[in-house]
This record gives C-alpha cells, sequence and structure tokens, in this order.
C-alpha cells in the first residue's frame, strides 16, 4: 500500500477552467497560464495520483498538486446537495512513500469514493463512502478544491463548466 501524506500552505489558486465533456465523459482542466504552471514545476516531469478513474496531475520535482482530470462518468453520479466547503487558496504538496515518477501514476489507498452532483449549485463531490473528514479545504486551481488532512487527500470537490 503506498500510502500518501499531504500538506497544504497559503499561496495562489492555479488559474484556469475546469471542463467537463459531456460527450467524453470525463474532466480536464485548461490552464490560462501554461508558462506559470511549466516554471518550476515541470523539470522532472509530471506524475499522478488516482482515485479511482479520477486523477489528481503532480509535479513530480515538487510533488505539487496542480490540478484533477480524469473519466467520471455522469451517468454514475448521485444527485444531492452538496455543500461546497469554503477552501483557502493555496498549494496542497503530495508525499508518497517512494518517489513521484515521471509518468507513472499512483493509487490512493483502495476505497470506494461516493460522488454526488449538486445540479442547483454546479459543485461534484468525490470522498470516501464515510464521508469527508478533512481538516482542510483548499483551493489548488479555479473550480478544483481538495480536502485534506496530514493523512493524505479525503475528499474532492469541483465545479466545471460543462460542454457537449
Amino acid at each position: 500500500m503506498n500510502k500518501i501524506k499531504a500538506q497544504w500552505r497559503p499561496a495562489a489558486s492555479l488559474p484556469g477552467e475546469l471542463v467537463y465533456s459531456l460527450s467524453e465523459y470525463g474532466f480536464r482542466f485548461r490552464t490560462s497560464d501554461a508558462k506559470g504552471l511549466l516554471s518550476g514545476e515541470s523539470n522532472d516531469g509530471f506524475a499522478s495520483v488516482s482515485v479511482d478513474t479520477l486523477q489528481i496531475e503532480v509535479s513530480v520535482q515538487t510533488g505539487r498538486a496542480l490540478y484533477v482530470w480524469g473519466y467520471d462518468p455522469y451517468t454514475g453520479w448521485r444527485g444531492e446537495n452538496v455543500s461546497a466547503p469554503e477552501p483557502q487558496p493555496g498549494l496542497v504538496i503530495l508525499h508518497p512513500r517512494e518517489p513521484f515518477e515521471d509518468g507513472i501514476s499512483v493509487s490512493i489507498p483502495a476505497q470506494q469514493w461516493n460522488r454526488r452532483f449538486d445540479q442547483s449549485t454546479g459543485w461534484f463531490a468525490a470522498s470516501p463512502h464515510d464521508g469527508d473528514d478533512a481538516q482542510w479545504h483548499v483551493e489548488i486551481a479555479t473550480g478544483i478544491v481538495l480536502g485534506g488532512s496530514t493523512e493524505g487527500i479525503r475528499s474532492i470537490y469541483l465545479r466545471p463548466t460543462f460542454e457537449d
């Protein structure tokens, strides 16, 4: 099992747009500052941390969680009220037991994660069946909030723009 610890600190969130493609059943992030994203983050490449089929893109060099992307069919989302937390803008740094490697995905230890969507607010939430027990919530990029504790990522909140 590859436990991935997490810590956060205040900083500016990565600017951009989180998009959900209805025809592709997936999320993707369009950064509005590609140069800024790559500056100091790309020397060693990128890896990802997977939560089922969702991926948290991570800088191999710094361990910084950059954005969320991945296949996640909306047909499996439960319609539910999602109260998005009031996040702090910042950075989330992930610390796996073994160092990240360019192009390699590392899984968060297996747990079934619930997927919920609130049509009235536009918020999608994913967290383990036992709920969101995060100690902090950080907006790492526009429309992308990670909840966590020193023990790791405990929730993901996404507010995408939908397209066909």
